[in-house]
């Protein structure tokens, strides 16, 4: 029987399906947010971006917690199941009260692959319990992830502050601006405590475009100096001193101050969907650089692991045993 240290309040039939052992003290990531089904054409999906990340880097072959809640129902049961299969650590998800739902988004996807989401609030990740021995651990992990979506709820906020106090983990924040919850002066406030930034060309367009002019117009960065030109504008603001771009197609830069523009290419590859691409591409990222690899390497690295999900279905597609060895830095 698993003994949960902190508040998941689950089923014992539950816990017994699961046979879950928990990694607890010696985990060495955490990601804090959603946990969710993705609704997709292909089918239905385990999902949420920190729960994408956790599980591709326990994938990766470091240990990974995710801090988040689900309902008390089925799908949530489901949930917790898939996330155990998967390797992550779950003794930091709790179930919400019974009037919130597991969280479900729906999902579409165009012709190129490319994905739009309608995602029903208020649900049970609207609501993610941290107890103070969350906050103990993650002082001794070595970096910590967190989203702007989770932020859409302010009890979540009042439990990320918590989080972000915490002193010791890197912590990487992940942008992912999802309308109607996009706050572009939430993003800058959270970007200032964060230490490494990661978004897409269109959110740090859209983002420079809100701080220079005050308006919420994305205009795409193309090529390094634009690239950078944004970066340097966001990181005014912030005072970040490190943020990655995302570039689809084309691959990914990395800013750091007082240095080049570090820029990467993508893999050629027949796209099913980019759900999780992005994801994936964040949990080489930390990886690579908690462990104080090559930048260039870790970026390259990076846009393998994201190019390989977007050309799978769904978001957390199981990696083989010899595509998980290159994915190891040294």
């Amino acid at each position: 029987m698993l003994r949960f240290r902190y508040n998941l309040k689950a089923p014992a039939n539950i816990l017994s399906q699961l046979n879950y052992q928990p990694k607890l003290m010696n985990t060495d990531f955490y990601a804090f947010g959603e946990l969710l089904w993705d609704c997709l054409p292909s089918g239905r999906h385990g999902g949420g971006a920190p729960f994408n990340v956790a599980a591709h880097l326990a994938q990766l072959g470091v240990s990974a917690s995710l801090i988040s809640a689900v309902g008390q129902d089925a799908l949530g049961d489901e949930l917790l199941s898939l996330a155990s299969t998967k390797n992550v650590d779950i003794t930091c998800v709790s179930y919400a009260r019974p009037e919130l739902p597991t969280g479900t988004v729906i999902a579409t996807v165009d012709g190129n692959g490319n994905a739009t989401y309608e995602i029903v609030q208020p649900v049970a990740w609207d609501e993610i319990q941290v107890p103070d021995q969350v906050l103990k651990d993650l002082a001794n992990a070595q970096a910590f992830a967190f989203g702007s979506l989770a932020c859409r709820s302010s009890y979540n906020l009042r439990q990320l502050d918590r989080l972000l106090a915490v002193q010791g983990s890197i912590k990487f924040f992940d942008v992912n601006l999802r309308p109607p919850f996009v706050d572009p002066n939430l993003i800058i406030q959270l970007a200032k405590r964060a230490d490494v930034i990661k978004l897409n060309d269109s959110e740090i367009g859209l983002l420079t475009s809100w701080l220079q002019m005050g308006e919420e117009k994305a205009v795409l960065p193309k090529g390094a100096k634009a690239i950078s030109e944004a970066c340097e504008i966001f990181a005014e603001a912030t005072n970040v001193s490190r943020i990655c771009v995302t570039l689809a197609e084309e691959g990914a830069a990395f800013w750091e101050r007082g240095m080049p523009l570090i820029m990467a290419s993508a893999p050629h590859v027949v796209v099913k969907d980019t759900v999780g691409a992005g994801d994936a591409f964040m949990a080489g990222l930390m990886l690579g650089l908690t462990q104080g690899t090559d930048t260039r390497t870790v970026l390259e690295t990076a846009c393998r692991l994201g190019a390989f999900v977007a050309s799978h279905n769904g978001a957390i597609p199981s990696l083989p045993p010899e595509f998980g060895e290159k994915f190891k830095f040294s």
